[in-house]
């Protein structure tokens, strides 16, 4: 693969992140009253610098308005970080898309800490997200692409692997197994709650295991691979599982956005794995012009 197809797979990466984030906010929310509406934390600010009582301000109209439109500003924000991605090359601004692309990378850390507080603090939310937050970052970084730089080689495999381990702890039920994953196995393999789980146990392992077999020389390809295919399958049976033949419309539009932004969790994989195979002779610059 050539230099403008690999540069190309890390900006259609960064565009699936974006754009799959930016109709999920638009259309179903996302995760910021975990925060906004935590009595704990917000009571000081709310009572000390606001002047406002708790009740009053947990049951404001334009405080439940607010919230809801700053949700709708950082759909935006990600409709065009994914834009300026996706046309990195054409965009000839410089610092306009730097600054879509680093607020949309700020803006994916911020959604991940508020899924992290709003699954009661489960961290493994937060490095889950690591292969989202990358893709972004090499863009708005302008990395150089070189398949002889190992430090960038090893970098992306950390990454990939902190999306990877965390997956599979919790397909094994370590903390615990996530009740979606059990019924999207029971709706894709027609099996019952215990081989599913089974089943989920095995893949778990294989996910912790391949993503450190990742970092072995002589079996990197093989991890790589396996994490490829991994990584679109599970992107793909969010939209598979939730397809419903008698309503295509609101089951598309409730499932696909899942699969996009998990695109890239086949992606990132893949580019490491062209690296490794040294088929590009030259660093790959990413233009920030």
């Amino acid at each position: 693969m050539n230099k403008p197809k690999i540069i190309s797979l890390v900006k259609i990466c960064a565009f699936a992140v974006f754009i799959g984030r930016a109709y999920q906010l638009y259309f179903f929310g996302g995760p910021y009253r975990a925060i906004l509406w935590d009595e704990s934390l917000l009571t000081p600010i709310v009572e000390d610098v606001f002047n406002y009582t708790w009740f009053e301000y947990a049951t404001s109209s334009p405080v439940n308005s607010w919230i809801e439109g700053f949700t709708k500003l950082n759909s935006i924000i990600f409709l065009m970080a994914a834009i300026c991605s996706l046309l990195w090359n054409q965009i000839k601004w410089q610092p306009i898309k730097r600054f879509f692309v680093g607020l949309g990378l700020w803006l994916l850390l911020l959604l991940a800490i508020c899924m992290v507080k709003d699954r009661n603090y489960d961290f493994l939310q937060l490095f889950e997200m690591s292969i989202q937050l990358t893709a972004p970052f090499l863009l708005w970084k302008g990395v150089n692409m070189n398949p002889k730089n190992k430090n960038l080689i090893f970098s992306l495999k950390v990454s990939i692997a902190l999306t990877f381990i965390p997956h599979g702890l919790l397909a094994m039920a370590i903390p615990y197994r996530p009740g979606h994953f059990i019924d999207m196995t029971i709706i894709l393999l027609g099996v019952n709650e215990t081989q599913a789980s089974q089943f989920l146990f095995m893949i778990g392992f294989l996910d912790v295991f391949m993503a450190i077999m990742a970092f072995v020389p002589k079996l990197s390809r093989y991890a790589l691979g396996y994490m490829i295919f991994w990584g679109f399958i599970t992107a793909f049976a969010r939209l598979i599982s939730g397809f419903n033949s008698d309503f295509i419309a609101s089951t598309l539009h409730g499932s696909t956005y899942l699969t996009v932004y998990r695109l890239a969790h086949g992606i990132l994989p893949l580019i490491v794995l062209l690296l490794e195979m040294k088929r590009v002779k030259q660093p790959l610059k990413i233009k920030m012009a």
